[in-house]
């Protein structure tokens, strides 16, 4: 069963440049565990009001819960992502993650 990952990012105000920059770093970490980036869309509100601007949504899709669960577990054991978690802690006001079925 295939699954739709959706998260979304509440960054500090001042902070998105910040947050695009570990954003980069952690999508490097990511690609030697396997983070499917086909189909990974990255959204950043066009318009809105209060702290809309303030916001990164993204999007990915896994082939299973199993998969998913095996690349967090890698992920979470590297050294190198467990010390860029507190400079995330910084930048970052909330991380909301949705999972979905997909359906089509």
């Amino acid at each position: 069963m295939k699954i739709l990952q959706r998260g979304i990012m509440k960054i500090a105000p001042g902070k998105m440049a910040e947050a695009m920059e570990l954003n980069q770093k952690l999508m490097a970490i990511s690609s030697r565990y396997g983070m499917p980036t086909t189909g990974m869309r990255m959204y950043r509100p066009f318009t809105g009001g209060g702290d809309a601007m303030h916001t990164i949504v993204f999007e990915l899709e896994w082939d299973s819960l199993t998969e998913m669960a095996a690349f967090y577990e890698k992920m979470m054991a590297d050294p190198e992502w467990q010390a860029q978690m507190s400079e995330w802690d910084m930048v970052l006001e909330n991380h909301q993650v949705e999972l979905y079925s997909v359906m089509s």
